[in-house]
């Protein structure tokens, strides 16, 4: 099994992109959330490299990808994912992954590209856009990163949402891992993911009734951002949709905290779509 990692930068609308591809077999696209990089991937996937192609896309403005000068569209980033696929020569139906804002890209992009997408899998991926109270609480952060960057108080607040505080204390190289992935982005490029991503990011909830793939929205128990109510909520409008809960206190937690059982959670879905998306809406009260 060749489980090397190959990156490649490829030029997109939304500036050029770093796409580190590893293992073989059908390919599945994992599309991180704002504020980090792909290397939150990493514990999930060497639970799913064995038998997968891993295409893993840093974010414009994140990790290894250029930092775009402007506000941009999830619509634009779900283009540029389609247009890494053809670089890649990827011409099969990919199994999408997306942590937050990856969940965003990904419905968008099954939405607008349907022959694109077998499944989709998002994690802590709210489809409503802000709400009043949230903008209140979140605009005053943003401005303030914008003029002071990442400086302790902030980068302890991004923390908290995306991992929870306990992660602090059971992971704590892992938590200094993914600080740092904030900490050390361009701050013109973050700002504008921050508006773009977050402030300026419309409600998908139109969308969803126009995804065909098997979709299965993953809620981490005690995510600020998203309730498994909400989630299933979203799932109701879609044709072959789902949602279900693992642990986690934020975002990103699920994948660091516990990554062999959200493998499980994974691939049992990709084996039997159907069958998942069904089992799942039945188990919910």
């Amino acid at each position: 099994m060749d489980t090397r990692t190959i990156t490649r930068t490829i030029p997109t609308s939304v500036g050029n992109l770093a796409v580190h591809v590893t293992g073989s077999g059908p390919p599945t696209v994992l599309w991180h959330s704002l504020f980090v990089d792909s290397t939150t991937w990493a514990p999930l996937r060497s639970h799913l490299v064995a038998h997968r192609q891993l295409i893993s896309i840093d974010g414009p403005g994140h990790g290894a990808s250029t930092a775009v000068q402007r506000r941009f569209t999830l619509q634009e980033c779900a283009a540029a994912a389609v247009a890494v696929l053809d670089v890649l020569d990827v011409t099969e139906p990919v199994d999408w992954v997306g942590n937050a804002w990856g969940g965003h890209v990904g419905l968008v992009a099954a939405a607008h590209s349907p022959d694109r997408c077998r499944t989709v899998v998002t994690i802590g991926t709210p489809t409503q856009a802000l709400t009043r109270r949230e903008r209140a609480r979140i605009v005053p952060m943003v401005w303030a990163y914008r003029l002071a960057g990442p400086v302790p108080p902030l980068t302890n607040a991004v923390m908290n949402v995306l991992l929870g505080k306990e992660l602090s204390r059971t992971h704590p190289q892992q938590f200094q891992a993914v600080s740092r992935t904030f900490r050390q982005s361009p701050r013109r490029g973050m700002h504008e993911a921050m508006q773009s991503v977050m402030l300026h990011r419309e409600g998908l909830d139109p969308l969803l009734p126009r995804i065909a793939a098997p979709t299965l929205m993953i809620v981490p128990r005690t995510d600020t951002m998203i309730s498994l109510e909400q989630a299933r909520a979203a799932a109701a409008t879609m044709p072959h949709a789902a949602a279900t809960t693992v642990d986690g206190a934020g975002h990103v937690t699920p994948l660091i905290a516990d990554p062999g059982t959200l493998a499980d959670v994974i691939t049992e879905f990709w084996r039997d779509p159907d069958r998942t998306v069904i089992t799942a809406s039945a188990d919910l009260p």
